[in-house]
């Protein structure tokens, strides 16, 4: 054979090897790409720098651990315990209270996992909303989306 034959057969092998890798492939995406909310929600507590301050399942934390988090939540937010809750803002902190009383009525008439959702949300929006002493950054900057991601995940740590 000659040089350019044998220069044909390898450009033919290498277009076939590399349409069967995308074929094969498929998506286009890295394999360490996030692909499902909670995997996006992973990825942002990790960028978000939420690690920082939450473990997960043991070690130093500034912040609450989040193992167990979506349990510790559902006792937290039970109708009475949050109600006593509010109270206590309401006496200590009347400001804090008149600015977010139309979001505690929210989040007590939520039911199950859509009342832990609606806190969540309200929570990364403004942690001090009903924890005025918190030393937890707001999250506004995180997109509707992301933070449904985020809360995705969280809802993982059950």
């Amino acid at each position: 054979m000659n040089a350019s034959t044998l220069t044909a057969i390898f450009g033919i092998s290498a277009v076939v090897v590399a349409v069967g890798i995308l074929i094969v492939g498929g998506s286009g995406q890295s394999s360490s790409e996030p692909v499902t909310p909670v995997e996006h929600g992973k990825r942002l507590f990790r960028i978000q720098g939420c690690s920082s301050c939450h473990a997960i399942g043991g070690g130093m934390s500034r912040g609450p651990d989040l193992a167990g988090v979506i349990n510790r939540l559902r006792v937290q937010l039970d109708t009475t315990a949050y109600q006593m809750q509010t109270e206590k803002i309401r006496k200590s902190d009347p400001e804090v209270y008149n600015t977010y009383a139309a979001d505690y009525a929210t989040i007590l008439s939520a039911q199950g996992d859509e009342r832990i959702r609606y806190w969540l949300i309200k929570h990364l929006e403004n942690p001090r909303f009903d924890h005025p002493d918190g030393l937890m950054p707001t999250f506004r900057h995180l997109t509707p989306e992301q933070t449904d991601q985020l809360i995705a995940f969280l809802f993982t740590l059950q």
